[in-house]
């Protein structure tokens, strides 16, 4: 099985990370979800990874909160229930 951060570094060092985009669980957002473009994502960690929200802050966002990864046409290339 593939995992979230092996997808998303492969993303980046193919150069297509612009092409797609992720979307998590952020309690208190429409359906408990954010979308975010991967091109926000400043680091990729073992467990998790940073990204700089829209207010210009660096934001954590651990592995299991991940629900889908998909390009920006609509091809879902990972996707997981995660209870809201």
């Amino acid at each position: 099985m593939v995992t979230i951060r092996e997808i998303l570094n492969k993303l980046k060092w193919t150069n297509q990370i612009d092409n797609y985009v992720v979307i998590f669980v952020s309690r208190g957002s429409p359906n408990n979800e954010e979308i975010i473009d991967l091109s926000r994502i400043i680091s990729i960690s073992r467990d998790g990874f940073t990204y700089i929200s829209n207010s210009g802050r660096e934001t954590y966002i651990p592995y299991h909160r991940v629900v889908e990864i998909r390009h920006k046409n609509g091809t879902v290339i990972f996707r997981r229930n995660v209870p809201h």
